[in-house]
């Protein structure tokens, strides 16, 4: 049985579609391990997934004060050997690596030792590690068109199995139930600009033209949101988290949202319209390439969040609520769009890479 090594770590948003393609390559038969940094959130996760995990000391090598800087190219020197030495036990057919802390070293390790190694970006701006890596990898694949240019493969982003089986928006009858169906997502840790001007916006509606809200305010903001419904006069279901999440996208008309890498995917792949509210404080302005996305074709609107108003935002969903014809094409151009296979393309991928090194 072959090995594949797996590289990811930091945040959900590497290690999630990570996991996604771990999955998908072990019911093609392949052994997975898996290669993260010692304290990162994938110590946890990763091993309560069932995969093998191997560490590497290594933490960010950006950032910080002079002491950091001053040993970052020694961290960076023994995370090298450590993971060296790992390629040399392990002996992985391939390495795919989705970024983190331990995918640098993991990635020029496969290099030197001649390991075939695949890349995945899940944004629309390349992070720092693959960005670096890219012109040496021996595939390069991509969630959204325009990340990279040249020589690289659009794949997506995983999702989940239970939004890919969900059906078209066509067959979900959107708009079609009376009362306009909003889903708002700020993300786990919620947004504060989407849990107080949502409110106030649908306050300034008509009751005939008021929305079904179901709001995901986010870790320990829900008392705060359900409060500014309840003083706006509203009716709204406020929830911390969304438990299924297959159910609010199929229940929804319209999602306004941010725009991280996974949601940007599973908007697509489950064929609905948003709003998106890309977070505005990322150096690279990485959410509004993502969106950008959706929004060339048509699928979705961009709002930046200086812009975002109880007023404007009112206009549009009374817009919306007279015109929903536009929302159902919207939603059928974001399905279009979608790519539910995505895990199984990236297997495609490794299958291909092993079979032109056995010819």
């Amino acid at each position: 049985m072959k090995r594949i090594l797996i590289m990811a770590g930091g945040t959900g948003g590497h290690i999630f579609p990570a996991m996604a393609v771990a999955e998908a390559l072990q019911d093609a038969g392949y052994q997975v391990s898996w290669l993260g940094a010692r304290r990162g959130m994938e110590s946890d996760l990763v091993p309560r997934a069932g995969f093998d995990l191997h560490t590497l000391g290594v933490t960010a090598w950006q950032g910080g004060g002079l002491l950091r800087k001053l040993i970052a190219p020694f961290n960076l020197a023994r995370a090298l050997l450590q993971a060296l030495g790992l390629l040399g036990r392990l002996k992985p057919a391939a390495v795919i690596g989705f970024g983190g802390y331990a995918s640098a070293p993991g990635g020029v390790a496969a290099l030197l030792r001649g390991v075939p190694l695949i890349l995945h970006e899940q944004n629309g701006v390349p992070g720092l590690t693959n960005a670096r890596l890219a012109k040496r990898a021996t595939r390069l694949l991509q969630a959204f068109p325009r990340t990279f240019v040249g020589d690289v493969e659009v794949v997506g982003n995983p999702v989940r199995a239970a939004l890919t089986a969900l059906p078209s928006p066509a067959e979900r009858g959107l708009g079609g139930h009376g009362r306009l169906r909003v889903l708002v997502m700020g993300g786990s840790q919620g947004a504060q600009a989407l849990n107080e001007t949502v409110p106030a916006a649908v306050a300034q509606l008509s009751t005939a033209q008021q929305p079904e809200i179901w709001h995901q305010a986010g870790r320990a903001k829900a008392d705060d949101t359900v409060a500014a419904y309840r003083a706006a006069g509203v009716d709204a279901s406020v929830v911390e988290f969304v438990d299924d999440m297959a159910k609010a996208y199929g229940w929804a008309d319209l999602v306004i949202c941010r725009s991280g890498a996974s949601t940007v995917s599973e908007l697509a792949a489950v064929g609905v319209y948003s709003l998106l509210v890309p977070y505005p404080w990322h150096k690279d302005r990485q959410q509004y390439r993502n969106a950008q996305w959706l929004v060339d074709e048509q699928a979705a609107e961009l709002c930046d969040q200086a812009d975002l108003t109880a007023e404007s935002l009112s206009e549009r969903l009374r817009y919306w609520h007279n015109h929903r014809d536009e929302l159902k094409a919207g939603a059928q151009q974001s399905w279009r769009l979608g790519i539910r296979d995505s895990a199984r393309r990236v297997v495609r991928v490794v299958d291909e890479i092993l079979v032109e090194q056995a010819a």
